[in-house]
């Protein structure tokens, strides 16, 4: 036998053997999660590949061949199988990932909870939840499950969980990896992303699906501190005191810079009609016909999204557009913007968007889908509680790889200290 052939088998056998264990404990600690949907166990991987060895989880809202796209609803997890896989699938296992779970969701990835279905449980602290409305991702890889997962962010979807469960969440530049056969929401606004144990898995599935090569931070990074956000009253003190002790420790490594955020907060007050808007032309035809079809919370919704017209989702565009450069400018001479992630920690149930607690949810994430800018919340300690407190970077559009090197830079900064 040829000496790459036997490498080539040796390897087989240990990716094979990872993806076993990974199998294991998807129903020894994802199961009681509730954030599995549905086990591959023999999943088609490419023989070599910068993942070989890399199990993955998806969320059930990207078209997996062979199993129905769930999307968090009973009725389309009893549905049709796909017929193909979907494009950030297809790259997983060209590279050799094993896509071995369908990960659980909040419905259709629009803030809720279906009734009849259990919600992810928080690996850290189960009575929780893991959040939304990748959740489901978010929990095995907090709980060990998996390096790194799928998910998706329209508002804050893959952020949002990574602040509670104490992982890394990123969100990419807008249409960077391919949101084809993926479910959507909205369409200017979804982004596929990465959950990962850390920023090194994080940035090694990123790397593998877009074919981006890694970039070395700069010597001394230059952070704008976006103190608006720090100040927010709506901020929950106890992790107001998490997030100001991180940056501060930051100081050793990088300059810090303070920002006024106002131009980036003030994206938040148009995120709401784009989102309403271009949901309804996806889901307004099923909420004409059948309302049933969706669980109470997103019906609620669905129905207030029918209000939004035309002229009121153009003049939002319009005002996204005259806000988009003042708050790119906020990145002038910095290398990354850095604030809170979310202005709670976890709490026991995720809460539907028409809500006092909905509402502020997304208040430091969604402003970055709405400018398509690259971001990352990485853990930065917990509160005295014990509860999860993650840290928001972002970059310049384009600029992923960059984001990441920082990221590695903050992340070992924390560690040290």
């Amino acid at each position: 036998m040829h000496e790459h052939t036997a490498g080539t088998i040796d390897r087989q056998a240990w990716a094979t053997a990872r993806l076993q264990t990974a199998l294991i404990d998807l129903e020894r600690l994802g199961r009681p999660l509730n954030a599995v949907v549905a086990a591959i166990p023999d999943p088609p991987r490419a023989p070599e590949g910068p993942l070989l060895g890399t199990p993955v989880a998806v969320k059930d809202m990207i078209d997996v061949a062979g199993h129905p796209r769930g999307n968090g609803n009973p009725d389309d997890m009893a549905g049709p199988p796909a017929g193909s896989d979907a494009p950030v699938v297809q790259l997983l296992r060209s590279a050799g990932a094993d896509v071995f779970a369908l990960s659980a969701l909040l419905e259709y990835a629009a803030g809720a909870q279906h009734p009849d279905l259990p919600e992810a449980r928080n690996p850290v602290v189960p009575e929780r939840t893991a959040g939304g409305s990748s959740g489901g991702s978010a929990a095995l890889v907090g709980a060990g499950v998996c390096p790194a997962a799928i998910g998706t962010d329209t508002g804050g979807s893959i952020r949002l969980p990574a602040h509670y469960c104490a992982v890394v969440g990123l969100k990419p530049t807008y249409g960077t990896i391919p949101v084809e056969g993926v479910q959507p929401l909205s369409p200017t606004l979804d982004h596929v992303g990465v959950i990962g144990e850390d920023v090194a898995a994080t940035a090694r599935v990123f790397l593998a699906l877009t074919g981006n090569a890694p970039v070395a931070a700069p010597d001394t990074l230059r952070i704008g501190v976006l103190t608006d956000q720090l100040a927010d009253p709506r901020l929950d003190k106890d992790v107001r005191v998490v997030v100001v002790d991180a940056i501060d420790r930051l100081r050793d490594v990088a300059v810090l810079v303070d920002r006024d955020s106002g131009a980036l907060d003030v994206l938040n007050g148009v995120i709401g009609d784009i989102i309403h808007y271009e949901a309804w032309q996806v889901h307004g035809a099923a909420m004409t016909a059948r309302p049933g079809h969706f669980g109470a919370p997103t019906a609620r919704l669905f129905a207030a999204a029918a209000a939004i017209d035309e002229e009121r989702y153009r003049h939002a565009l319009a005002e996204r557009s005259a806000l988009l450069a003042p708050a790119l400018t906020l990145l002038d001479g910095l290398d990354l913007l850095i604030g809170p992630a979310a202005p709670y920690t976890a709490p026991v149930v995720s809460p539907p968007g028409d809500t006092p607690e909905g509402a502020i949810e997304g208040i430091f994430t969604a402003p970055y889908n709405v400018t398509g800018q690259p971001a990352i919340v990485i853990p930065c300690g917990a509160t005295l509680d014990g509860l999860p407190v993650g840290l928001q970077l972002a970059a310049a559009p384009g600029q992923d790889a960059l984001l990441l090197a920082a990221a590695a830079v903050v992340e070992c900064a924390l560690a040290t200290r």
